[in-house]
């Protein structure tokens, strides 16, 4: 099994280091953008097979110019290129996202072997994986004031299509959480120690901070910071499970463990950039999901749900644009 890691990053990425250690065979690919140092190609042409993709190489790609740079999207690119390479699993994490000793050996026994065990989630309810850290931690962009369905069922040979990891250290969490509870994460329950799946009819989302995905679900994964802030993973993660739900894919949660090491930040302005999902995330889960598939690619397929969010009078326009020309890019090279 091919697999590729991919990730962007504006400082040196050390951290690849460990990850070359874990993961001798794995290709990592990495996007640097307009104000990552010069230093940080020195240090990943010094790793073995490592790809760091500069900003005017980026730029064969049709959609480079209408996503933009400076922004966490320039991990577009490196799946691009991973793609084009031939990766069966991409690996996204971020450049601050220290790896655990049997990180991508977990990885490829979630593909490998259908999980039998507990399957969480009630049709069209949402589901909230942050209540199975310690302290619990709501995961970032969920919906407010919603109820969360945190029920559990047995489910015996569900074939995985996404792994979400375990975050320890720095939750990914929404920033009113961050802002009022500070919560550290070193634990978490043994239900997800062990790990569960989500069914595919649940509504849950996953981020790119420490997760793998199969590469035909590769095309629902572009990311549009320009338009979304911290959103940007969450609304495309709604679109995978959409694409998941026809095929019967179930979303992971659990091993293998990272370790965020966050430096901090100013919080206010994550809220800020979260406030556009908030408001919205409820209006793009309903629109994508009231409506049946065509029945085509997975290309295709995230082309439609595309059109059906051009609909809606709060979607960004550009944004559309942007996505169709990324489409066009993936779909010449897988």
């Amino acid at each position: 099994m091919r697999v590729g890691l991919i990730t962007t990053t504006v400082n040196i990425p050390t951290v690849l280091s460990l990850y070359r250690k874990l993961g001798p065979d794995v290709e990592f690919f990495v996007a640097g953008d307009l104000n990552t140092p010069v230093a940080a190609k020195e240090f990943c042409d010094a790793l073995p097979n490592c790809r760091f993709i500069l900003p005017q190489e980026q730029e064969r790609w049709k959609s480079s110019a209408l996503i933009g740079f400076k922004s966490d999207s320039r991990r577009n690119f490196a799946l691009l290129e991973a793609i084009e390479w031939g990766a069966e699993i991409i690996v996204s994490v971020d450049d601050d996202m220290l790896a655990s000793e049997f990180f991508f050996g977990e990885i490829a026994d979630n593909f490998d072997v259908p999980h039998s065990g507990l399957c969480a989630g009630v049709p069209g309810q949402w589901f909230d994986a942050g209540k199975f850290t310690i302290p619990p931690a709501a995961q970032r962009g969920l919906p407010v004031h919603y109820g969360f369905a945190n029920a559990f069922e047995p489910v015996v040979d569900a074939e995985i299509g996404v792994v979400q990891g375990i975050i320890l250290g720095v939750p990914d969490t929404d920033s009113l959480t961050a802002i009022t509870n500070e919560p550290r994460i070193y634990s978490v329950t043994d239900v997800l120690r062990n790990g569960f799946v989500v069914r595919p009819d649940a509504l849950t989302v996953f981020n790119s901070q420490l997760t793998a995905f199969r590469r035909e679900l590769a095309p629902a994964f572009a990311q549009f910071y320009k338009w979304q802030g911290r959103n940007t993973d969450i609304f495309a993660s709604l679109i995978m499970r959409r694409i998941m739900k026809e095929r019967g894919l179930y979303t992971y949660f659990g091993p293998p463990m990272g370790y965020h090491a966050r430096k901090s930040r100013p919080l206010f302005n994550d809220l800020k950039s979260e406030m556009f999902g908030l408001e919205h995330i409820v209006s793009l889960s309903d629109q994508i999901n009231s409506h049946d598939l065509i029945d085509a690619p997975v290309t295709d397929q995230v082309r439609y749900l595309y059109r059906l969010l051009y609909q809606l009078v709060w979607f960004p326009k550009e944004n559309h644009a942007a996505a169709m020309a990324w489409l066009d890019d993936i779909e010449s090279v897988l």
